[in-house]
């Protein structure tokens, strides 16, 4: 047990908070520039194409993360020189960033001609790399939230409350909006996963993309 709790204490510590942070949000940029399947016109099951689809996903992703930004500037800033609300600006050049992306990203439909993807996306391999790292940031970010927050009424002894309801600051009047933003990371952990998924069991046929993409 001691090993357990000397751990839960490194990975809450603000310095890995914040690092973890900033490398999240870097690899779902770089996750995201590297999907082919916002280069195709398909219609997923939700009736948009995968263009846009994995455009909402990723935008997601990214506004979860900025929750958690404010959350942990409100409790560990990490200096004191920077202007208030300077992780606006931040988020907002990574909105602009994922949305230049997926504007500059045409429609490819396979001719038969065998077109390579772009020369910038890596490998099937290493988007899964990539896939798996984004998941495993995700889950430890979520893990540093479930655990520096504590529970809010230790006195509660059912699972329900002492597993769900009593974290995050508790479901309280004046805490329900960011006890749901808090849980909001868990729906970010399962995109993840899902986007794990279909990188993972990639066909380029499936997205009407040419088969040279499945390398």
């Amino acid at each position: 047990m001691t090993v357990l709790y000397e751990l839960a204490e490194f990975i809450t510590t603000p310095l890995f908070r914040w690092v973890l942070l900033f490398l999240g949000v870097f690899v779902t940029i770089l996750q995201y520039l590297n999907s082919p399947q916002r280069f195709s016109f398909v219609k997923s099951k939700f009736g948009m194409s995968f263009k846009w689809y994995m455009y909402i996903l990723c935008m997601f992703n990214l506004f979860t993360s900025s929750l958690t930004t404010i959350g942990q500037w409100a409790t560990i800033p990490f200096t004191d020189i920077l202007p208030d609300y300077w992780y606006i600006y931040l988020f907002i050049l990574c909105f602009a960033i994922i949305t230049q992306i997926t504007i500059d990203s045409p429609q490819i439909a396979d001719d038969g001609s065998f077109n390579p993807p772009p020369i910038y996306i890596y490998p099937q391999k290493y988007r899964v790399m990539i896939a798996y790292i984004s998941v495993i940031i995700d889950t430890l970010l979520m893990i540093q939230l479930y655990i520096y927050n504590g529970i809010a009424d230790t006195s509660k002894k059912t699972l329900l409350s002492h597993y769900i309801l009593e974290r995050f600051g508790g479901w309280i009047e004046g805490n329900k909006l960011d006890f749901l933003f808090e849980w909001s990371g868990m729906i970010d952990v399962f995109i993840k996963i899902y986007i794990l998924a279909l990188q993972d069991n990639f066909q380029a046929c499936e997205y009407g993309l040419p088969s040279s993409w499945n390398a």
